[in-house]
């Protein structure tokens, strides 16, 4: 895979990222609590309808979960843009450091809570994150 191709993949992935962040964040300000209500249902499977996102609890969980999505969708970004386009191999290892952590953490945490489904779900985002450096071309460098 070219390096284009990877910087294109991690900004896509990154304003994915982003995005699935801003989901608390508008059902806060809509109140409209609905998607991210089945969201955690999903999480816990079976769907059932015993999960929620009504809770002041949830509620302040979800704002800081999508705050930190955000924020690692826009730190992949800048990352890439700035440094993975000029040096892949530093660009690569930080971006590696810090989504295997995000994972690591963030499912270990979602099994602990009985919502190991969520960890399934979270291995769709590392592979989206990872996949592309893993399969980068190494740069060709020019003798002269």
């Amino acid at each position: 895979m070219t390096q284009d191709r990877v910087i294109y993949l991690l900004k896509l992935t990154s304003i994915g990222t982003v995005i699935f962040g801003l989901i608390p964040l508008f059902a806060l300000a809509a109140s409209y609590h609905g998607i991210v209500g089945w969201f955690m249902d999903l999480t816990h499977l079976p769907l059932d309808g015993a999960q929620s996102f009504g809770g002041d609890s949830e509620k302040v969980l979800g704002a800081i979960g999508g705050g930190l999505l955000v924020g690692l969708g826009m730190l992949v970004w800048q990352i890439t843009i700035h440094v993975y386009a000029k040096d892949p191999a530093t660009g690569a290892s930080i971006i590696n450091w810090g989504v295997w952590s995000w994972y690591l953490v963030d499912s270990t945490g979602s099994i602990l809570a009985g919502a190991w489904f969520n960890a399934v779900l979270n291995t769709g985002f590392l592979l989206m994150f990872v996949l592309p450096i893993m399969l980068a071309k190494p740069r060709q460098t020019v003798t002269a």
